[in-house]
């Protein structure tokens, strides 16, 4: 695909984005949304990619800070997408399941996307169902008032002993954990998390959700996702892969022109 000056990548940026038919591989873009937000033509061209319906929910949020966090997010998302698919931004076509999780219509691309304060990720890959979560991290959260809604009783146990700021770090970790499973499943918040034991779960190593009467049949992957400070991560993908390529943009002038790397035995 040809990109035009409405491209949102750099031309220099395009060969790293290619799936080249790798199932091993995953891309995760990471951008800072108040770059964005003084850019007028870029919130133009957002805008302008979004469907109807996003359009209308845009327009629901009480204040325009959330409002305009929502335009660039999902604008930032179409303009992804449509390198993949080839397709202008505006034509790209969701479907979602019963639980809400979208999905691209007649694609095997597949792709989630997760945003917390001024901070959005999105992850994309090839036949593959993936999820991803960010969380900046809340010091006035109580992790006690929580811990039964989120940890398994043996993660409870071990959360408990630790001191105010293991234990906000240790909460963090694990939520994002079992928050990208549940979004890779496709079952998002409708799934149990306290059932999900992610502290002793590796990066690479599989673990099996109760997904729509597949018990014990998906296995799922999991993978740490290097975050900027105070936040954390996690992907998930229900095939092992072995490198992780990161795109972040830099400044609101060079959009995603920073390029790293992140690999896997």
């Amino acid at each position: 695909m040809t990109f035009t000056k409405t491209s949102i990548f750099e031309s220099r940026v395009l060969d790293h984005l290619a799936l080249n038919l790798s199932p091993n591989e995953a891309f995760v873009y990471i951008a800072n949304l108040t770059n964005y937000k003084q850019d007028t033509q870029l919130m133009h061209l957002f805008w302008e990619c979004l469907s109807t319906k996003e359009q209308t929910q845009a327009k629901q949020y009480y204040t325009s800070d959330l409002s305009d966090r929502y335009i660039i997010s999902h604008g930032v998302l179409r303009y992804i997408l449509s390198y993949y698919t080839r397709q202008l931004p505006q034509d790209i076509e969701f479907i979602h399941n019963k639980y809400g999780k979208p999905f691209l219509k007649n694609n095997n691309i597949q792709f989630n996307m997760s945003h917390s304060h001024d901070m959005v990720s999105y992850i994309i890959s090839l036949d593959y169902r993936v999820g991803i979560d960010i969380e900046l991290h809340d010091s006035t959260i109580d992790v006690h008032e929580l811990s039964d809604l989120v940890f398994t009783p043996k993660e409870h146990e071990f959360i408990i002993k630790l001191d105010t700021i293991k234990k906000l770090d240790l909460f963090y970790k694990l939520w994002t954990i079992k928050e990208s499973l549940i979004k890779a499943s496709g079952q998002g918040l409708s799934y149990p998390i306290n059932t999900i034991e992610a502290i002793t779960l590796s990066p690479g190593e599989n673990i099996f959700l109760d997904c729509d009467a597949n018990k014990f049949k998906q296995g799922w992957y999991y993978f740490p996702l290097e975050v900027a400070e105070g936040y954390s991560g996690a992907i998930a993908i229900e095939h092992k892969i072995n490198k992780i390529t990161y795109l972040e943009m830099n400044d609101k002038k060079n959009v995603f022109n920073k390029i790293r790397s992140q690999c896997f035995n």
